[in-house]
């Protein structure tokens, strides 16, 4: 794919970045190249190696998609985990799996489904199916994600949380600590559709309750929102509940987020402004790993909202999110966030080289959420030997800052701006 950049030669030679073979940072136990880990939902059915060659070029470094056992309620074409994992592997892609379904859950069996007595085979049965398929699959590399939204009733059906899921998650705990080197593993829970609450009664707390002290790393959620950056006053609650748990340095992963571009709603742009946004404001909170929903759109109804997600369409075109987002990964490449400030509507990232990088660079972002300009942000040149500002619709662009003095300016926008001082 061709990018539509416009950048002097001169300024080049200081925007080269490490390659992929770039020794990522460490944080929190998800390595990354960035300051928030990037990964792209996948369709492990439909998902080609020309696919997932373009996702390593758009700067990717981990995919998401989900694992479940056989079960006759889901009709279809059989994926191939063990050749797509190969793939990966030798792509260099790291893969977020979710482990979820059981035969209950997913209807199979409908005489006395919500019975105790199921729901205790169900939930012996998907953690058995979980823990063979963890350990048939290890993986220093791999993230594993215990099930997808437990709030909606396609996933889980409300009567078999507390006798069917809860102790197929206490299951699944105690097999992985009494196993040899356990520790090995990185495990999120559930995917939550809903952001967890510190004060709230609600009878998904019992799965955080039974896991995060014994076999999660962390936990994931789905923070679908209008905006992206209401997610800046929702996360501090999140934090609030993983003190509750004594895990307030834990990770926590957005393990699908997207926007659709769908007609009339949202436009190209609209949904490459969003996305681009979302990265962002998942830098802004320190999320540990953003996994944006999708990578290919799903149908061809430009009207319908769960087909227009993709950031390719359906022949693997490349949408403006696609493009805006790949320029922004090369601006964000090999750095990590020194600080986050809001002011009313307007947000700035201030992000600096990690120790890996081979140029020493101070990467400054701005953008804000309301519709019109924000204000007027001045930052310090501090004797650079060159100055870029990025941006990024409706093209990508680098140029020299203009002029010669002592700061250079920046204005807050809907579309975000880079400026980068390399020394």
């Amino acid at each position: 794919m061709k990018m539509r950049i416009g950048v002097s030669l001169s300024l080049f030679a200081f925007c080269a970045l490490g390659g992929s073979q770039a020794k990522a940072l460490e944080q929190d136990g998800i390595p990354s190249i960035y300051p928030t880990a990037a990964s792209i939902q996948i369709d492990p059915v439909k998902i080609s190696e020309k696919d997932l060659r373009l996702i390593k070029n758009a700067g990717f470094e981990y995919v998401r998609f989900g694992v479940r056992p056989e079960i006759a309620a889901v009709a279809g074409k059989k994926a191939d985990y063990t050749g797509l994992l190969a793939q990966l592997r030798a792509l260099h892609l790291k893969p977020v799996l979710t482990l979820f379904g059981g035969p209950d859950v997913w209807g199979e069996k409908t005489a006395n489904a919500t019975s105790r007595q199921m729901a205790s085979q169900s939930a012996s049965d998907f953690a058995n199916f979980a823990v063979g398929f963890m350990g048939q699959h290890r993986d220093p590399d791999i993230l594993w994600e215990l099930w997808n939204e437990p709030e909606i009733p396609t996933f889980l059906k409300p009567e078999l949380l507390r006798p069917g899921l809860v102790p197929s998650v206490q299951k699944i705990c105690s097999a992985l600590q009494s196993q040899s080197g356990s520790k090995a593993y990185k495990v999120f829970g559930f995917g939550f559709s809903k952001m967890p609450r510190a004060f709230s009664s609600s009878p998904y707390d019992e799965l955080l309750d039974v896991s995060l002290k014994t076999c999660l790393s962390g936990i994931s959620v789905h923070p679908y929102r209008e905006k992206p950056e209401t997610l800046v006053g929702d996360f501090a609650e999140v934090r609030q509940v993983m003190s509750k748990y004594e895990k307030s340095s834990a990770p926590v992963i957005a393990s699908e987020w997207g926007y659709s571009s769908f007609s009339p709603t949202r436009d190209l742009d609209g949904q490459a402004l969003l996305v681009m946004r979302e990265y962002l404001s998942s830098v802004f909170v320190r999320l540990s790993l953003l996994n944006i929903y999708a990578w290919k759109d799903a149908g061809g109804d430009p009207a319908a909202i769960e087909e227009n997600y993709g950031l390719v369409d359906l022949n693997g075109q490349p949408k403006p999110a696609l493009l805006a987002l790949q320029h922004l990964f090369s601006r964000l490449s090999q750095t990590q966030l020194v600080s986050a400030k809001a002011s009313g509507s307007d947000y700035q990232l201030t992000l600096g080289s990690q120790a890996a990088a081979k140029d020493k660079r101070t990467v400054y972002v701005v953008w804000s959420s309301a519709a019109g300009s924000g204000a007027t942000y001045q930052f310090s040149r501090n004797g650079a030997k060159a100055c870029a500002i990025s941006r990024f619709l409706p093209a990508q662009t680098d140029a020299a800052c203009p002029g010669s003095g002592d700061t250079v300016e920046l204005k807050a926008g809907p579309a975000p701006q880079v400026v980068t001082l390399y020394y």
